[in-house]
């Protein structure tokens, strides 16, 4: 795996979260993500195979191999969407604004504009 590859990658990683609040626990998403990512391509020789794969799991978010039922919970309730109160850790990403559902974003946008047309009216 070469600098540039490595330098693309987290690249792209860091962009994906750039217009996000960057507190201790994005922090700590951004350093696994990176990791669990590096850590997949590193085992590809055909780069174009990390698109399907996932490789982020509660043990690496947390870094344990033997999970508790609280970490878990912690796990669980980061990775839900404020909107529906749906559990959002396999959803790609894609399809996520920080930790809602891109489709409950748009509705609540979509409420949004039309509560502000009609009071203008």
């Amino acid at each position: 795996m070469d600098e540039s590859f490595v330098q693309g990658l987290v690249g792209g990683i860091l962009n994906r979260h750039k217009d996000k609040v960057l507190d201790k626990n994005r922090i700590q998403t951004l350093m696994v993500e990176i990791a669990a990512n590096i850590d997949v391509a590193s085992q590809y020789t055909n780069v174009k195979g990390l698109v399907s794969d996932n490789p982020l799991s509660i043990e690496m978010w947390k870094g344990y191999a033997n999970k508790s039922e609280a970490d878990e919970k912690a796990y669980l309730e980061y990775w839900t969407c404020d909107l529906c109160g749906k559990n959002t850790h396999e959803i790609d990403y894609d399809y996520l604004v920080g930790t809602d559902h891109l489709e409950c974003k748009l509705k609540e946008e979509e409420k949004y504009q039309k509560t502000k047309k009609e009071e203008v009216e």
